[in-house]
């Protein structure tokens, strides 16, 4: 999946936590999710950086654990 084309539905937001990304990237939650919708440029490090994350967390909350013992 290429980072600068995903956009993210208003349901695939609802999972993540924007206020954690915002807080983390030290930018505003509407910032976060301007970016993750695409109504924002992708082209600033910043904006890549909230897209990896947010692409990574929707990776683990979407695939199944397993455990291993």
């Amino acid at each position: 999946m290429n980072m600068t084309t995903k956009k993210f539905t208003t349901q695939e937001i609802k999972y993540l936590k924007i206020a954690g990304l915002a807080r983390k990237h030290k930018c505003s939650e509407d910032y976060v999710r301007r970016v993750l919708k695409g109504e924002r440029e992708r082209n600033s490090e910043l904006s890549q950086k909230i897209l990896k994350d947010a692409i990574d967390m929707f990776d683990i909350l979407e695939r199944e654990t397993t455990i291993t013992v």
